[in-house]
């Protein structure tokens, strides 16, 4: 497997791939949120609001007039506790990445399984539209489990408990709360977590398909740094 820094960046770090997508979901659901109080301040209907700025943003079978929300849907959220959810598990498994050295591993897991998952929904059809990063977030998971599969927490306690038994309860809970879903979003999670299995089993390969994402922010970090 290819050979990563096993320090844990910091908190503020610059690198911190972790509070990066941490922060984009959240200031997104914020964003979305305001934008949402002044429809109701100037006493315009929130339908107008999901079909001017919300919809666009999630993945729908309309989705040619709006090909962006391939790479949106998967940052979008509707209500806080889905939000919250996903935040929750996003950060324990992301986390978890991090203290085995796998930072820069976490955004391309991210985008993979979205644009996966999107796309096998888009294949699948459905006329329920397609959002929040419970695709993602699926994938995190799977990779963890793939990427440190004899991994244990609360070390302290017996033992410790293996870090797959947190994915089983994750997949579950995820599993009931998609039973009311259509079909292609349940299937759209599970290419989304195969995604992060098939970039870890890869990965020990020594093929790295965050290679070209990695050299991209190089050179446009490189770009934009002051010159002396």
């Amino acid at each position: 497997m290819q050979s990563d820094s096993n320090q844990k960046p910091l908190l503020g770090a610059d690198n911190n791939t972790l509070v990066a997508l941490l922060a984009v979901n959240l200031v997104g659901y914020v964003i979305l949120g305001l934008i949402k109080v002044v429809y109701y301040l100037e006493s315009l209907p929130l339908e107008q609001y999901y079909a001017q700025i919300f919809n666009p943003l999630t993945l729908s079978k309309n989705w040619l007039q709006q090909p962006w929300s391939l790479f949106t849907y998967n940052w979008m959220h509707d209500g806080f506790w889905i939000l919250f959810a996903n935040m929750i598990w996003l950060t324990v498994f992301s986390y978890l990445l991090q203290l085995k050295g796998a930072n820069k591993h976490i955004f391309p897991i991210y985008f993979y399984a979205g644009l996966l998952g999107g796309l096998v929904y888009l294949i699948l059809g459905s006329n329920q539209a397609l959002l929040g990063a419970g695709v993602s977030v699926t994938a995190l998971v799977v990779a963890a489990i793939f990427y440190m599969p004899n991994y244990k927490f609360l070390s302290n306690m017996g033992g410790g408990v293996p870090l797959w038994i947190l994915g089983i309860i994750y997949l579950l809970l995820q599993g009931y709360f998609l039973l009311a879903a259509p079909i292609a979003v349940d299937i759209a999670h599970f290419f989304g977590g195969l995604s992060g299995a098939i970039y870890i089993l890869l990965l020990k390969k020594d093929k790295d398909l965050g290679k070209w994402m990695h050299r991209l922010l190089n050179l446009l970090n490189n770009s934009l740094a002051p010159k002396n």
